[in-house]
């Protein structure tokens, strides 16, 4: 029997005192945006998500406040790239101390701007408010065609599972910078974008698809509890994983399949594609100018698993994805908790 997920029961707890609403189309935990049916006759879902930085600025991660911006409408429009939808807006809502300065502002908004530029939609409102700390919150809604929805369910043994860039670079710059090692890099060198126009591509062709917000290991253990299959990773990480994640870790002497583990992501989409759907996707993904990268397949049985010198190694995924609640907001004793699931796992 696979082993609980914390933050799964947590979300079941809070969610199981609330009615299902007639007109959303799925269950809990089965998408990145929630898809509400608007009106009948309508060729669209409404696809609507909300998502807060709140971590990530009390631990520091973020303190650039262009960055911030940034991400707090990267974390909501990732959501609603994961369902293919094309963006309608964010509402942003702000909780800023009073001795917050002006120019402070002016650069977080800025961030978030420029984030919604680059994807071709628009800050539509929000609210502010004064508190004692900074806090930020965003909510995203798109439409989604009704004939080409994905969730995060529809994978099914012999689909091959792909993400849409090189992987890792959340993790390694989580670590750098709660780890105080990040003046050794260009800045900046994160700052993902949603998406947006990869999931319009992906909706088309996939079983099913989900962002890594919360890195790689994290989306694929809740792909395969979800889909109840084995995910098989490959051990390709000179493809998989973005250039400065392999350089990081091989001058940290650390296990490369790591930059995979850590709970802050990258935004990719991790998804899965039928073998008869497959060449139809790889050619309409090579019109685009891009180039989607295999991570795995999906076969028969439970559990994800890395392929390495012709073994199938076991990664005790659900104790990675549980750290986060044992180990607090500590980054070392985080980081010494994954080493600790690493040593178990014979990869190199």
């Amino acid at each position: 029997m696979m082993k609980d997920i914390l933050e799964n029961l947590m979300i079941e707890r809070i969610a199981k005192n609330f009615r299902k609403a007639p007109h959303k189309i799925h269950e809990i935990h089965e998408t990145d945006a929630e898809l509400i049916d608007i009106a009948s006759g309508s060729d669209n879902y409404l696809a609507i998500t909300t998502d807060a930085l709140v971590e990530e600025i009390t631990s520091g991660l973020y303190d650039d406040p262009y960055l911030i911006g940034w991400m707090l409408a990267t974390v909501n429009f990732s959501d609603l790239a994961a369902v293919g939808a094309d963006p309608l807006g964010l509402l942003i809502s702000i909780s800023y101390p009073p001795e917050l300065n002006a120019a402070f502002m002016t650069k977080l908004t800025e961030g978030v701007s420029d984030a919604c530029q680059q994807l071709n939609t628009f800050v539509l409102g929000g609210d502010t408010n004064q508190g004692k700390e900074l806090f930020l919150s965003g909510c995203a809604a798109g439409l989604v065609p009704q004939k080409s929805v994905i969730k995060r369910i529809g994978a099914k043994p012999a689909d091959k599972l792909y993400i849409t860039h090189p992987a890792g670079l959340g993790s390694v710059y989580a670590f750098l910078r709660l780890t105080k090692q990040d003046s050794m890099l260009p800045k900046p060198f994160y700052q993902p974008l949603a998406r947006i126009k990869e999931g319009k591509i992906i909706r088309k062709f996939a079983s099913s698809c989900m962002d890594t917000s919360d890195g790689v290991i994290h989306t694929v253990d809740t792909l395969m509890r979800l889909n109840s299959c084995q995910f098989v990773l490959e051990d390709n990480w000179d493809q998989v994983l973005h250039p400065i994640a392999l350089k990081v870790f091989s001058a940290q002497n650390l296990p490369l399949w790591l930059t995979l583990a850590a709970v802050h992501g990258e935004f990719e989409l991790c998804f899965t594609l039928s073998h008869d759907n497959e060449k139809n996707f790889l050619q309409e993904a090579a019109k685009a100018d891009w180039t989607p990268i295999l991570l795995g397949e999906i076969t028969e049985g439970e559990g994800v698993r890395i392929r390495s010198k012709g073994r199938l190694v076991p990664v005790d995924t659900a104790s990675i994805r549980n750290i986060s609640e044992i180990a607090g907001s500590d980054p070392k004793n985080y980081v010494n908790k994954l080493l600790e699931i690493a040593q178990k796992v014979e990869i190199g």
